[in-house]
Protein backbone atom coordinates (compact mmCIF):
# COMPACT_ATOMS: atom_id res chain seq x y z
CA UNK A 1 0.00 0.00 0.00
CA UNK A 2 2.93 2.43 1.01
CA UNK A 3 4.09 2.06 -3.27
CA UNK A 4 1.05 3.22 -4.37
CA UNK A 5 0.60 5.95 -2.18
CA UNK A 6 3.94 7.12 -3.09
CA UNK A 7 2.91 6.50 -7.02
CA UNK A 8 0.00 8.36 -6.40
CA UNK A 9 1.72 11.32 -4.62
CA UNK A 10 4.26 11.36 -7.56
CA UNK A 11 1.91 11.49 -10.00
CA UNK A 12 0.02 14.08 -8.76
CA UNK A 13 3.24 16.37 -8.69
CA UNK A 14 4.06 15.64 -11.97
CA UNK A 15 0.55 16.35 -13.42
CA UNK A 16 0.28 19.30 -11.04
CA UNK A 17 1.14 23.15 -12.79
CA UNK A 18 0.45 25.23 -10.19
CA UNK A 19 3.48 26.45 -7.43
CA UNK A 20 1.11 26.57 -4.38
CA UNK A 21 -0.34 22.82 -5.35
CA UNK A 22 3.55 21.23 -5.87
CA UNK A 23 4.33 23.36 -2.72
CA UNK A 24 1.06 21.53 -0.91
CA UNK A 25 3.00 18.04 -2.66
CA UNK A 26 6.16 18.58 -1.26
CA UNK A 27 5.13 18.56 2.09
CA UNK A 28 3.22 15.31 2.02
CA UNK A 29 6.11 14.13 0.55
CA UNK A 30 8.64 15.45 3.45
CA UNK A 31 6.15 14.26 5.70
CA UNK A 32 5.26 10.78 4.93
CA UNK A 33 9.64 10.99 4.97
CA UNK A 34 9.20 12.53 8.37
CA UNK A 35 6.87 9.77 9.71
CA UNK A 36 8.76 6.70 8.83
CA UNK A 37 12.05 7.77 9.75
CA UNK A 38 11.73 9.94 12.34
CA UNK A 39 13.27 13.28 11.21
CA UNK A 40 11.23 16.18 12.75
CA UNK A 41 12.42 19.46 14.26
CA UNK A 42 11.80 20.52 18.01
CA UNK A 43 12.48 24.06 19.21
CA UNK A 44 14.05 26.59 18.11
CA UNK A 45 16.39 26.87 20.30
CA UNK A 46 18.28 23.74 19.21
CA UNK A 47 17.89 24.49 15.83
CA UNK A 48 19.55 28.14 16.14
CA UNK A 49 22.12 26.19 18.88
CA UNK A 50 23.06 23.47 15.62
CA UNK A 51 23.20 25.77 13.31
CA UNK A 52 25.32 28.01 14.79
CA UNK A 53 27.44 25.17 16.26
CA UNK A 54 28.36 24.07 13.04
CA UNK A 55 28.61 27.12 11.03
CA UNK A 56 31.02 28.46 13.91
CA UNK A 57 33.48 25.04 14.00
CA UNK A 58 33.43 24.56 9.93
CA UNK A 59 33.76 28.52 8.70
CA UNK A 60 36.53 28.51 12.48
CA UNK A 61 38.61 25.92 11.22
CA UNK A 62 39.90 27.73 8.16
CA UNK A 63 39.97 30.98 9.60
CA UNK A 64 41.25 30.53 13.33
CA UNK A 65 44.20 28.59 11.50
CA UNK A 66 45.01 31.07 9.19
CA UNK A 67 45.13 33.52 12.09
CA UNK A 68 46.78 31.50 14.27
CA UNK A 69 49.25 30.22 11.13
CA UNK A 70 49.55 33.91 10.31
CA UNK A 71 51.87 34.36 12.92
CA UNK A 72 54.04 31.64 13.31
CA UNK A 73 56.57 33.29 10.97
CA UNK A 74 57.87 30.35 7.93
CA UNK A 75 54.55 28.75 8.45
CA UNK A 76 53.26 27.47 4.59
CA UNK A 77 49.77 27.26 4.55
CA UNK A 78 49.92 25.64 1.04
CA UNK A 79 52.44 22.74 1.68
CA UNK A 80 52.16 22.35 5.62
CA UNK A 81 49.00 20.98 7.09
CA UNK A 82 46.72 22.50 9.91
CA UNK A 83 49.00 19.97 12.69
CA UNK A 84 52.40 21.86 12.36
CA UNK A 85 51.04 24.41 13.83
CA UNK A 86 50.58 22.83 17.10
CA UNK A 87 53.81 21.16 17.50
CA UNK A 88 56.05 21.60 20.52
CA UNK A 89 58.63 24.25 18.77
CA UNK A 90 55.36 26.06 17.45
CA UNK A 91 55.42 29.78 18.84
CA UNK A 92 51.31 29.71 18.32
CA UNK A 93 51.17 25.87 20.04
CA UNK A 94 49.15 26.79 22.83
CA UNK A 95 46.53 29.12 20.90
CA UNK A 96 45.97 26.04 18.43
CA UNK A 97 45.24 24.19 21.81
CA UNK A 98 42.89 25.85 22.90
CA UNK A 99 41.21 26.55 19.71
CA UNK A 100 41.53 22.47 19.41
CA UNK A 101 39.15 22.09 22.29
CA UNK A 102 36.81 24.81 21.21
CA UNK A 103 36.35 22.99 17.97
CA UNK A 104 35.80 19.54 19.94
CA UNK A 105 33.22 21.43 22.20
CA UNK A 106 31.59 23.00 18.88
CA UNK A 107 31.49 20.04 17.17
CA UNK A 108 29.68 18.17 20.18
CA UNK A 109 27.12 20.85 20.67
CA UNK A 110 26.31 20.52 17.12
CA UNK A 111 25.75 16.52 17.54
CA UNK A 112 23.80 17.28 21.18
CA UNK A 113 21.32 20.12 18.77
CA UNK A 114 20.62 17.54 15.91
CA UNK A 115 19.81 14.77 18.34
CA UNK A 116 17.49 16.92 19.80
CA UNK A 117 16.21 18.00 16.83
CA UNK A 118 15.49 16.53 13.67
CA UNK A 119 17.23 13.50 14.56
CA UNK A 120 15.40 12.83 17.88
CA UNK A 121 14.85 9.47 16.47
CA UNK A 122 16.16 6.51 14.03
CA UNK A 123 19.31 4.31 14.56
CA UNK A 124 20.62 5.69 11.03
CA UNK A 125 20.15 9.47 12.64
CA UNK A 126 21.74 8.60 15.73
CA UNK A 127 24.65 7.08 14.28
CA UNK A 128 25.52 10.40 12.48
CA UNK A 129 25.53 12.62 15.44
CA UNK A 130 27.63 9.82 17.18
CA UNK A 131 30.44 9.88 13.87
CA UNK A 132 29.52 13.71 14.40
CA UNK A 133 30.78 14.16 17.76
CA UNK A 134 33.24 11.31 17.15
CA UNK A 135 34.94 13.46 14.67
CA UNK A 136 34.78 17.17 16.19
CA UNK A 137 36.82 14.86 19.22
CA UNK A 138 39.36 13.18 17.37
CA UNK A 139 39.91 15.74 15.19
CA UNK A 140 39.59 18.68 18.07
CA UNK A 141 40.71 17.13 21.92
CA UNK A 142 42.09 14.20 20.71
CA UNK A 143 44.80 15.47 18.06
CA UNK A 144 44.69 18.70 19.59
CA UNK A 145 46.26 17.88 22.95
CA UNK A 146 49.04 15.59 21.46
CA UNK A 147 51.96 17.96 19.53
CA UNK A 148 52.50 16.42 16.20
CA UNK A 149 56.30 15.91 16.99
CA UNK A 150 59.16 14.37 15.04
CA UNK A 151 62.10 12.62 16.59
CA UNK A 152 64.39 13.25 13.44
CA UNK A 153 62.66 11.58 10.81
CA UNK A 154 60.50 9.21 13.34
CA UNK A 155 57.09 10.45 15.29
CA UNK A 156 57.12 10.33 18.94
CA UNK A 157 54.71 8.96 21.10
CA UNK A 158 52.73 12.16 21.07
CA UNK A 159 53.19 12.16 17.29
CA UNK A 160 51.66 8.75 16.78
CA UNK A 161 48.63 9.77 18.82
CA UNK A 162 47.94 12.81 17.34
CA UNK A 163 47.94 10.50 13.91
CA UNK A 164 45.35 7.92 15.71
CA UNK A 165 43.38 10.23 17.07
CA UNK A 166 43.08 12.29 13.74
CA UNK A 167 42.98 9.18 11.65
CA UNK A 168 39.86 8.11 14.29
CA UNK A 169 37.75 11.70 13.50
CA UNK A 170 38.62 11.50 9.71
CA UNK A 171 37.36 7.85 9.56
CA UNK A 172 33.87 9.40 11.36
CA UNK A 173 33.83 12.14 9.26
CA UNK A 174 34.05 10.10 5.63
CA UNK A 175 31.33 7.41 7.39
CA UNK A 176 28.55 10.34 7.35
CA UNK A 177 28.05 10.85 3.72
CA UNK A 178 26.90 6.93 3.20
CA UNK A 179 24.47 7.25 6.06
CA UNK A 180 22.79 10.05 5.45
CA UNK A 181 22.54 8.18 1.80
CA UNK A 182 19.66 6.15 3.98
CA UNK A 183 18.25 9.01 5.91
CA UNK A 184 17.57 11.19 2.69
CA UNK A 185 16.76 8.93 0.00
CA UNK A 186 16.68 10.04 -4.13
CA UNK A 187 12.86 8.98 -4.48
CA UNK A 188 12.19 11.83 -1.89
CA UNK A 189 15.21 14.58 -1.69
CA UNK A 190 16.64 13.63 -5.48
CA UNK A 191 18.94 16.94 -5.37
CA UNK A 192 20.61 16.33 -1.44
CA UNK A 193 20.93 12.86 -2.16
CA UNK A 194 22.78 13.50 -5.11
CA UNK A 195 24.95 16.25 -3.16
CA UNK A 196 25.75 13.51 -0.40
CA UNK A 197 26.43 11.18 -2.66
CA UNK A 198 28.83 13.65 -4.15
CA UNK A 199 30.70 14.13 -0.93
CA UNK A 200 30.66 10.79 -0.11
CA UNK A 201 32.74 9.44 -3.24
CA UNK A 202 34.71 12.76 -3.60
CA UNK A 203 35.95 13.05 -0.15
CA UNK A 204 38.12 9.41 -0.04
CA UNK A 205 39.53 10.70 -2.94
CA UNK A 206 40.44 14.08 -2.10
CA UNK A 207 41.58 12.36 1.12
CA UNK A 208 44.06 9.79 -0.85
CA UNK A 209 45.54 12.72 -2.51
CA UNK A 210 46.39 14.85 0.77
CA UNK A 211 47.97 11.11 2.04
CA UNK A 212 49.80 10.30 -0.87
CA UNK A 213 50.81 14.36 -0.38
CA UNK A 214 51.89 13.32 3.35
CA UNK A 215 54.23 10.84 2.25
CA UNK A 216 55.43 13.67 -0.15
CA UNK A 217 54.57 12.20 -3.14
CA UNK A 218 52.03 14.82 -4.67
CA UNK A 219 52.66 18.38 -3.23
CA UNK A 220 50.82 20.84 -1.95
CA UNK A 221 50.41 19.03 1.86
CA UNK A 222 48.59 21.73 3.56
CA UNK A 223 46.08 22.57 0.23
CA UNK A 224 45.08 19.37 -0.03
CA UNK A 225 43.92 18.63 3.47
CA UNK A 226 41.87 21.92 3.30
CA UNK A 227 40.10 21.07 0.15
CA UNK A 228 38.63 17.90 1.66
CA UNK A 229 37.88 19.89 4.90
CA UNK A 230 35.91 21.98 2.75
CA UNK A 231 34.14 19.26 1.11
CA UNK A 232 32.86 17.52 3.83
CA UNK A 233 32.15 20.92 5.76
CA UNK A 234 29.67 22.38 3.07
CA UNK A 235 27.74 18.97 3.18
CA UNK A 236 27.68 19.55 6.99
CA UNK A 237 26.58 23.39 6.72
CA UNK A 238 24.30 21.96 4.43
CA UNK A 239 22.19 19.74 7.11
CA UNK A 240 22.22 22.69 8.88
CA UNK A 241 20.13 24.68 6.49
CA UNK A 242 18.46 21.53 5.65
CA UNK A 243 16.93 21.44 9.43
CA UNK A 244 16.27 25.27 9.57
CA UNK A 245 14.50 25.02 7.20
CA UNK A 246 12.26 22.26 8.10
CA UNK A 247 12.04 23.92 11.51
CA UNK A 248 10.74 26.85 10.12
CA UNK A 249 8.59 25.70 7.64
CA UNK A 250 7.14 23.54 10.10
Amino acid sequence: MKKYKYISIYFLFACSHLKPERLRILDLLNYHHQKRNNVKPTSSAFTVLAAASCFTACLGDFVVTFIIGYFYRGYDFINQSESYLGVSASPVAIYMKIWSVVFSLLFVVYAYALKRNIFAKGVWQTWVVWLIAIYGLGEGIGSGLFPYDHDGHELTLSGKLHSVFSAIGDAALVVVPFILLKIFPKTVYPKLNRYIRLVAFSGPVIIIMFLLARQNLLPVKGLWQRIYLLDYYLLLVSLSVYMVIVHFRS
